[in-house]
């Protein structure tokens, strides 16, 4: 490009630079202002920001501020900002925006703060109960709109400070009466000074009316001690400047007054709530006047009378209630009462002195005359608080429960009265003799008073005969006991009940020629007293066991008697059952002939088998606690087994015939369907077994604990051929196994066995089984040295036992006792054994005892840590090994590292030695270091080097 080219270039560019400058400035350049003190210009209420802007700024765009408490104080349109209006110091800033050009520019205020005016003058004051006083109210001027900045700092005065300032909120109640100074700073703002405003604030007493307490009187109260009842005695801590007022009773003369007349102010309006207010104003306005009330309540009283009538059980237990209208209104209550001290409630309405209630009848025992007190009542409708105070005296009254009882009878029977609970002219049960009589009324309405008698009471109840002679007829009677001198219940003592009829009889008979081989059966009918009509008679056979019928007929026949045979003829051998019925109806009661049924058991050719039996059977006598009877005998046999004394004799012996020793006796059978005995008899000889107690040579054995002695290890004679036997007590008792264990002094019973039978008398046996206890050693752990060589006298160092001998062994159970020049070895357990040498016993246990090894003081065995050795297999040195290390310190560590620090070997009493090798490779000579952690003790680790030189 030549010159005149490029010159032309930069002009375009030049002209081009300020034609975009140009465009740019329409909103004009931002701009910052600082303005101190605000509030002492009024212009600044309409505060330009337009002309604030730098540049060549274009009118026609709008403001915004993102701060929102300032959103209120600038009119976007205008840029007219209220200074006033924006409380709080600081830089604030207002953004100008020209769509145009879509260009803003910004106006930063730095803005001085405004304290607001100082408030000395005595216009700043509080009421001391006000525990939230906004100290902000007391700042300002009296220009509208000037108000204080928001974040300024308040702050006590040092000569007036209570700590009861939390920000802008002052809590006057707690710091009391007073005057306080308060102090509210804005701070520096840029070159803009800090400023302060003093608020001085005056607390005043707020008025007091005291506590007040009402009083509480029953309308039956005395009220003649209160005629000049003064109600400032009722206040606590009050202010004395205040004044009592109160509603139309007439009972204060003026302002001044405070007695009143609480026995006039009951005559006058009688029972019910009456305020009087104690008004107590305030020194200064900012406080507001205080009241408190104090009632005078006069409650109505229950004053009054109840009765209660004594009545019989299941009709409501009534309590009738009189009471004084003047101290009760009227209206629903609530009774609260007692039953011989069991509490009850009752609803009740109560009108004009009169009211009844009903009692729980659960509360109630029976037969018992009992105390009712009334001891409460509450208002329901309408709701009125009631006077605790009951003033009725309890009542008496008794709830009896006697009954007399008669059951249906029949005709020309008997009637039993059951008459129960019946109380005595002192209201207990009735016992002794007492004059009755008793009224029938039959079913004609006719009635028959009876003679007195006297009839024998116990605990109130008592049984009444009347004769059946009073019942001819059927129908309903009525008996009602008369008992004199007995408690007046007024219970009706009366009970109704039928008599029946008799039904018409009827008698069914059958004969069998021979039971046991029956040839002919006959049916017998007697029915005399029928009257004429046609009755129906069944006859059948059943065969016993499957229960079928074979024959079956009816007996028709009119009145009188009938007679038919039964063919069995036909029947083949077996058992069955020949009945005839009536279908009369032999459910009707009072029937005297109950017979309208009638079987019996038969047999055709029916003679059982002889019963099986062993003609010789013995009988252990130890097996039975009272001798053997017929019924001990075995028998294998078909029906009932029948024994006699011979085998001839008819008298059929008792099955509780006592056995004798070497007796014959003889059975046989009978078949319970048909009573057909056997014609065989079978003959058993009894015989008897009582082996001879065994004998003993010692009756009282000694054993030891720990040999687990058991019945088996008892000696006891018994003759040839027998065993023994072991029972828990002397006879009966639990059979008892050879192997149990004895019980020192616990009593054991042999019996000799022989043949099956034990001895009835047995042999008493008592063993001493001797515990030796374990031995008493004064620790479980053993310390020593284990370079001192310990034997095992060293054990016996925690012996602790006086009366036995110890002896030590290293197994648990068994073994040989060790002998005091045993070496002690590592790792081994030890074991200590009483042994009494009296008695040869030893304990059944063994105390276990660890050997520590490690109580070795190192500078007592010249321990030291070689600095050095030559793993060149010459049988010299060829290890890093430090002598008793093992013993001394069992439990420690050594790490071998090299001079980078890398581990070449890490051991401990089990592998106690470095060999010189890292691995598989051979260390070099050189320097190496050795860290030993000896974990006994206080001992602290130790780190150190050593030389290896092959």
């Amino acid at each position: 490009m030549n010159k005149l080219n490029f010159r032309f270039f930069a002009l375009v560019l030049f002209f081009l630079g300020l034609s975009n400058l140009a465009e740019a400035q329409c909103a004009g350049n931002d701009a910052s202002i600082e303005i101190c003190e605000k509030d002492s210009d009024v212009a600044n209420r309409n505060f330009a920001l337009f002309p604030r802007l730098g540049g060549s700024p274009t009118a026609g765009g709008t403001w915004s501020t993102t701060n929102p408490e300032n959103f209120y104080a600038l009119n976007q349109s205008t840029g007219i900002v209220d200074l006033w209006r924006i409380n709080n110091y600081g830089t604030h800033s207002f953004v100008y925006t020209n769509t145009d050009c879509n260009e803003t520019a910004t106006v930063n205020i730095n803005l001085g703060g405004y304290p607001g005016e100082d408030n000395i003058d005595g216009s700043a004051n509080a009421c001391g109960d006000d525990n939230s006083v906004n100290l902000h109210g007391f700042l300002g001027s009296n220009v509208d709109g000037k108000v204080q900045d928001f974040n300024g700092l308040w702050e006590e005065d040092p000569s007036t400070i209570t700590g009861f300032l939390e920000e802008n909120i002052f809590n006057a109640q707690a710091a009391g009466t007073g005057i306080y100074i308060f102090t509210y700073t804005v701070p520096d703002v840029n070159t803009c000074a800090g400023r302060t405003a003093t608020v001085v604030l005056e607390v005043h007493p707020p008025p007091n009316p005291g506590r007040p307490t009402s009083v509480t009187f029953c309308a039956n109260d005395d009220f003649s001690a209160y005629t000049n009842f003064d109600l400032n005695d009722q206040l606590l801590g009050e202010d004395p400047n205040g004044t009592w007022s109160e509603d139309a009773t007439g009972q204060l003369s003026d302002l001044n007054d405070s007695i009143i007349n609480i026995q006039e102010l009951y005559d006058t309006f009688g029972y019910g709530t009456f305020s009087f207010v104690y008004t107590v104003f305030p020194t200064h306005p900012v406080c507001e006047k205080r009241e408190v009330t104090v009632n005078i309540d006069i409650l109505p009283v229950l004053d009054g009378d109840i009765t209660a009538e004594d009545i019989c059980i299941e009709e409501d237990y009534v309590v009738e209630l009189e009471y004084d209208d003047t101290l009760l209104h009227n209206g629903a209550f609530l009774i609260s009462y007692t039953i011989n001290g069991s509490s009850g409630v009752a609803s009740t309405s109560l009108i004009d002195g009169d009211g009844h209630f009903i009692v729980d009848p659960t509360l109630v025992p029976l037969n018992e005359t009992v105390t009712l007190e009334v001891v409460g009542i509450t208002s329901v409708s309408p709701i009125r608080d009631v006077c605790p105070t009951v003033i009725v005296p309890p009542t008496t009254f008794l709830v009896a429960s006697s009954q007399a009882d008669i059951e249906d009878i029949c005709v020309q029977n008997d009637a039993t009265v059951q008459i129960t609970e019946i109380l005595d002219t002192s209201g207990n049960f009735a016992n002794g003799t007492f004059t009755t009589q008793y009224v029938l009324t039959r079913p004609d309405s006719s009635t028959e008073t009876s003679d007195s008698f006297d009839l024998e009471f116990i605990s109130g109840n008592a049984t009444l005969t009347v004769p059946g002679s009073n019942f001819l007829v059927g129908g309903e009677y009525e008996i009602r006991p008369a008992i004199l001198n007995t408690f007046p219940t007024n219970c009706p003592l009366a009970d109704i009940f039928i008599v029946t009829p008799l039904p018409d009889a009827i008698q069914l008979d059958l004969i069998i020629d021979n039971n046991c081989d029956a040839t002919q059966i006959d049916v017998l009918v007697d029915a005399p007293i029928l009257p004429d009509g046609t009755y129906i008679i069944t006859y059948d056979v059943t065969e016993l066991g499957s229960n079928t019928v074979l024959t079956t007929n009816t007996i028709n026949f009119t009145g009188g008697t009938a007679a038919y045979q039964i063919d069995v003829d036909a029947l083949p051998i077996g058992n069955y059952t020949a009945s005839v019925r009536s279908i009369q109806n032999d459910t009707t009661p009072c029937r005297l002939d109950f017979e309208f049924e009638e079987s019996e058991n038969f047999s055709r050719g029916g003679v059982p088998e002889a019963p099986v039996a062993n003609a010789n059977q013995t009988f252990c006598l130890s097996d039975f606690s009272e001798a053997p009877t017929l019924m001990d005998i075995n028998v294998t046999a078909e029906g009932d087994i029948l024994f006699y004394d011979t085998d001839t004799d008819t008298n059929i012996l008792p099955i509780s015939t006592v056995l004798i020793d070497g007796e014959e006796y003889f059975v046989t059978n009978s078949d319970p369907l048909t009573n057909c005995e056997g014609t065989t008899r079978v003959q058993i000889t009894v015989n008897f077994s009582n082996p001879d107690a065994p004998t003993s040579d010692n009756s009282t054995p000694l054993f030891c604990a720990e040999t687990n002695p058991t019945l088996s290890n008892i000696n006891v004679n018994v003759s040839a051929g027998s065993s023994v036997s072991w029972f828990s007590a002397l006879s009966g008792g639990t059979a008892l196994d050879n192997a149990t264990i004895l019980v020192d002094g616990q009593t054991y019973f042999a019996a000799t066995n022989n043949g099956g039978c034990t001895s009835t008398e047995r042999l008493e046996i008592t063993p001493t089984v001797i515990t030796v206890a374990p031995t008493a050693i004064s620790s479980d752990v053993l310390s020593v040295c284990g370079l001192d060589d310990p034997t095992v006298v060293a054990l016996r160092t925690l012996e602790n036992e006086t009366e036995n001998e110890v002896f030590w062994f290293i197994t648990e159970t068994g073994g040989t006792a060790l002998t005091d020049d045993i070496p002690l070895v590592t790792d081994t357990t030890y074991y200590a054994e009483n042994y009494n040498s009296v008695t040869g016993c030893s304990s059944a246990t063994r105390v276990p005892v660890t050997v520590d090894f490690s109580n070795c003081d190192p500078k007592n065995y010249d321990f030291f840590i070689p600095d050095g050795f030559s793993p060149n297999a010459d049988g010299r040195n060829d290890t890093f090994f430090i002598p008793n290390i093992e013993t001394i310190f069992p439990n420690f560590t050594l790490e071998i590292l090299n001079r980078y620090g890398t581990t070449l070997f890490k051991g401990d009493k089990t592998n106690p030695a470095w060999d010189g090798r890292n691995g598989s490779s051979t260390a070099p000579n050189g320097v190496y270091f050795y860290i030993i952690n000896y974990n006994k003790g206080n001992s602290e680790p130790i780190q150190g080097r050593l030389y290896l030189n092959r």
